[in-house]
């Protein structure tokens, strides 16, 4: 199976997944009216903190449980990157920036809020859904995320911004 997947997210919006391709917070197609102003996201920090935001925003205002997964994620994507600093490399354009490192979080998996698709004929629906390399997964809100989405870093090359539609240049190795 190769065709797309469409899996409609945040109430009437939707996104395109390939098999075979992680979604990642760097790829962009957010549900946003207008996007951010580019001085708003310029810094991994400023960034990472929107997009927090926009992922809880996106949840249902009672829904307590996923909202405090959706920042424990964003939480352990951040100490996933921090533990790992030194031996990331540091792209040209983030360089004497404070925590510019933490652009590398933009390779970590994309959570899709109040997602649902249809897989091989089987509907699936959840409050928070990650299309990874294998397909769907939906984890356990009330559970810590689990070591499998915090396995991002393999195999990524580059990190790219998700609000600008060009390759970060200039890493240094």
């Amino acid at each position: 199976m190769t065709d797309p997947i469409h899996i409609s997210n945040a109430g009437r919006h939707g996104i395109d997944v390939v098999p075979g391709r992680a979604l990642r917070l760097g790829d962009g197609d957010y549900p946003l009216f207008k996007p951010p102003a580019p001085g708003l996201v310029a810094a991994p920090d400023d960034c990472l903190g929107f997009l927090r935001e926009l992922h809880t925003s996106l949840l249902e205002v009672f829904d307590i449980a996923a909202r405090r997964w959706v920042n424990a994620y964003f939480d352990a994507v951040i100490d996933r990157v921090d533990a790992q600093r030194e031996t990331l490399p540091l792209p040209v354009c983030v360089e004497g920036v404070e925590n510019g490192h933490r652009i590398w979080c933009y390779a970590a998996y994309r959570p899709l809020i109040r997602a649902s698709c249809v897989v091989e004929g089987r509907p699936i629906d959840a409050p928070v859904m990650f299309w990874l390399d294998d397909g769907p997964y939906s984890p356990v809100v009330a559970d810590a995320p689990e070591p499998r989405l915090l396995d991002f870093l393999a195999g990524v090359a580059a990190p790219h911004h998700p609000f600008v539609r060009r390759p970060l240049a200039g890493l240094r190795g």
